[in-house]
């Protein structure tokens, strides 16, 4: 008895395992359906996903009538070893079972979907507003109902867009006003709008803009065309008056610091290209903060110079230094000064010349010069002579030469050679 119900279950087994099979090969055809689809065979891969739906589902049927059979089965038999074996069987058929139904939803999410794509391929082939429209009332709950919503709105913004005037724009949000494509209508609008006002090309008119729309996107690139509209009109005159007169009525402007340095240009350039004293002394007493001032000063400097420069005399610079004693070339004179007053006692190199030149010019730079002169032209005989008389009279007679220590060094050299001195002393 044992043996003739195992015989029966070995057959029920094979019997069920049989089939199972293909199955997975039937899962595949998920996979198969997506690449007619992206080849466009809709049709056929709806068909294909049709017979393995059927497949499936007949395969699903033997599973559970195997495991009904299995059942019966366990309850006739007595051995163990049977039992446990019957129960590993079942297991294998619930997992089949599970994995048959796994595939079967899967087929059936596909056939979902391809018939909803079935449904909404001949309205987006036609892609119309009316089609969209129409699709949307037959078909309300469908998948594809968002991405037709948004392609109608796309339609119905089309033409209002590419005409782009403020009156199509402004009929577009009023006849839309839930459209997705509102926000961009009005970006457009707004820009429409500045461009109108543009155009005008015045200060006036953009001022009206952004009166009118002071929270427009372009309310800054407005501000920025007043900023320019204001100062052309000026500008384009280009005369010292009209830049005086666009600073007091726009002295917030941008532009005012451009206006003020044209004007400053403006200003200086008669008088440079005059390039007189008399014109710079004028420029400097009416115009005494334009920035050109210290080149003025400069340029005044170097023409008030240059005379007494090309003259060269000490006489010149004297009179120079009278006349400028603030000039940048006060110190440059003065110096040229000291030296041709000086050339001529240096010329002579005599004491009696040198003390006449320190009285006749006390402040002269050269005095200190002069007077170290002086005391070597008043040591050079005596160190000439280099006897011990001779130098005793040049300390006695210069007592505040600078030499006096050099003399007195020599004779207390001498006095080391008391030989050399007397003989010295013969010879006298």
């Amino acid at each position: 008895m044992p043996i003739r119900k195992s015989t029966a279950l070995i057959f029920l087994a094979v019997l069920v395992a049989g089939p199972s099979a293909p199955a997975l090969c039937r899962a595949d055809a998920v996979q198969d359906a997506a690449a007619l689809q992206e080849a466009g065979d809709y049709q056929g891969a709806n068909d294909l996903l049709k017979r393995s739906e059927s497949d499936l589902q007949s395969l699903l049927r033997e599973n559970t009538a195997a495991i009904n059979s299995q059942i019966s089965a366990l309850n006739k038999v007595s051995s163990t070893e049977e039992i446990e074996k019957m129960k590993g069987r079942n297991n294998q058929l619930l997992a089949e079972r599970k994995k048959l139904k796994a595939d079967l939803a899967k087929v059936q999410e596909a056939l979902n979907e391809i018939s909803d794509t079935v449904e909404y391929l001949p309205y987006r082939e036609r892609d119309t507003a009316a089609g969209y429209e129409e699709f949307l009332s037959n078909y309300p709950a469908s998948p594809f109902a968002g991405e037709a919503k948004e392609r109608l709105s796309d339609l119905q913004f089309e033409p209002y867009r590419k005409d782009g005037s403020i009156e199509s724009l402004q009929e577009f949000i009023t006849k839309y006003p839930d459209s997705p494509h509102v926000p961009e209508a009005q970006g457009l609008l707004d820009s429409a709008l500045f461009a109108s006002y543009r155009e005008r090309g015045t200060a006036d008119a953009i001022e009206e803009f952004l009166s009118q729309y002071p929270d427009s996107t372009h309310a800054a690139d407005a501000r920025v065309l007043l900023v320019g509209f204001q100062y052309a009109p000026y500008s384009e005159q280009d005369t010292v008056e009209a830049y005086m007169e666009f600073l007091d009525l726009h002295p917030d402007n941008p532009n005012a610091e451009a206006a003020r340095k044209r004007m400053e240009e403006l200003q200086f350039e008669p008088y440079r290209e005059m390039n007189t004293i008399e014109g710079f002394v004028e420029f400097l007493e009416k115009y005494p903060k334009n920035p050109f001032a210290g080149e003025v000063q400069t340029r005044l400097g170097d023409l008030q110079y240059l005379p007494y420069s090309e003259q060269d005399t000490a006489d010149g610079y004297a009179e120079f230094l009278e006349l400028y004693p603030d000039s940048p070339f006060a110190k440059e004179a003065k110096a040229r000064m000291d030296d041709l007053q000086f050339l001529t006692f240096q010329e002579m190199n005599s004491v009696e010349g040198y003390e006449e030149f320190i009285a006749t010019y006390p402040e002269n730079s050269h005095i200190e010069e002069a007077s170290t002169l002086i005391e070597d032209l008043e040591y050079a005989p005596f160190r000439e002579t280099g006897t011990v008389e001779a130098l005793e009279e040049f300390i006695e007679y210069y007592p505040t030469n600078r030499h006096v220590e050099d003399a007195r060094a020599v004779l207390e050299a001498m006095k080391d050679r008391p030989e050399t001195g007397q003989a010295q002393g013969e010879g006298q």
